[in-house]
């Protein structure tokens, strides 16, 4: 593990499932919701026809955990019906989801004073099965933080968004066959996946390898890991098209910059005397990176766990643009 825990609620399966987090803030000001039943249909997104007899369940989502509190199964038209109960307070939202190969489907979210639409849509994607991984498929957002340890080594979490492909959600036929993997830079050691982050089990690392054994959903994925690196060296190798790199400092000057340019650093935690780096546009092939300068100074979990947070709630973002449903 990297020193921190990282629990994030809700899941990057597809739709809106990648927002969870940042609609709690923009609901903090809305008024209590009333008690309400959601009318919907389920319908297959690769021809906008009806699925009947899918399980639709119910998720109450706060700032801090995410449970199911309903369920039901679409009728043979695909019709559904669930019931809102009275939340006691406005940070509360729901949102319907129906599972189909793994990959939870969700509708829009419901926040205090907004009715839900009628009907209310859910699209499901049937699962189409690969013999090998995904390979054309840019990283939307890679995003790493990178901070000295008390023990002269470099702690450095990431947070990959993979693209998926559109129209279809993607597996392996074999599940030791990874459905993405990519290249991890030189020198790492002690990797693991950020609790929270991930699906259990989801995310592995071998032969100098992150891979996904996940089902990859038409809007994409996120992977979420750390490791240590001794040294001065960050060299960080390109093995995909990636359309934005994010690279934040804490403690450390850096020198020699490779690849990338001082970058504006945004919302960042109080005296965090942090440094960010970005690159846009990135091509297979290309190494970006840098040179640590100054002496290092461990920084607390607790400062990197809340770096880590805003960039999660900074990729949600971007991936909440990416997932949209298609028109009827």
């Amino acid at each position: 593990m990297i020193g921190t825990r990282i629990v994030v609620p809700g899941r990057k399966g597809s739709g809106h499932a990648l927002v969870p987090l940042l609609l709690v803030m923009l609901a903090a000001s809305a008024a209590a919701l009333p008690a309400q039943e959601i009318r919907g249909t389920v319908y297959s997104a690769a021809d906008s026809t009806a699925v009947s007899g899918a399980v639709v369940l119910l998720h109450r989502i706060t700032s801090v955990s995410g449970e199911v509190v309903d369920s039901t199964t679409a009728d043979a038209s695909g019709r559904f019906r669930l019931t809102i109960e009275e939340a006691e307070n406005p940070e509360i939202l729901y949102a319907a989801a129906s599972v189909r190969g793994g990959v939870s489907y969700f509708g829009p979210i419901l926040h205090a004073g907004v009715e839900a639409p009628d009907p209310y849509a859910i699209y499901v994607h049937e699962v189409e099965s690969i013999e090998a991984p995904v390979t054309n498929n840019p990283v939307l957002l890679r995003h790493v933080v990178v901070s000295p340890t008390a023990h002269g080594l470099l702690q450095v979490g990431e947070i990959v968004d993979v693209a998926g492909t559109p129209g279809r959600a993607l597996r392996t036929t074999d599940a030791s066959i990874p459905i993405w993997s990519m290249l991890l830079p030189r020198g790492y050691q002690s990797w693991a996946p950020i609790e929270g982050g991930n699906s259990p089990g989801s995310i592995t690392e071998s032969d100098g390898r992150v891979e996904a054994r996940a089902t990859l959903p038409p809007n994409g994925m996120r992977l979420s890991y750390g490791y240590f690196i001794e040294g001065t060296e960050l060299d960080f190798p390109i093995e995909y098209p990636t359309e934005r790199f994010e690279l934040i400092l804490v403690g450390v000057g850096e020198d020699g910059l490779r690849g990338l340019r001082p970058g504006e650093l945004g919302e960042l935690p109080p005296g965090s005397e942090a440094r960010r780096f970005v690159a846009s546009d990135l091509e297979p092939g290309e190494s970006v990176g840098l040179t640590i300068e100054s002496e290092p100074v461990a920084w607390g979990p607790v400062l990197i766990a809340g770096l880590i947070g805003v960039a999660l709630l900074g990729a949600a973002a971007i991936s909440y643009r990416l997932a949209r449903p298609p028109s009827t």
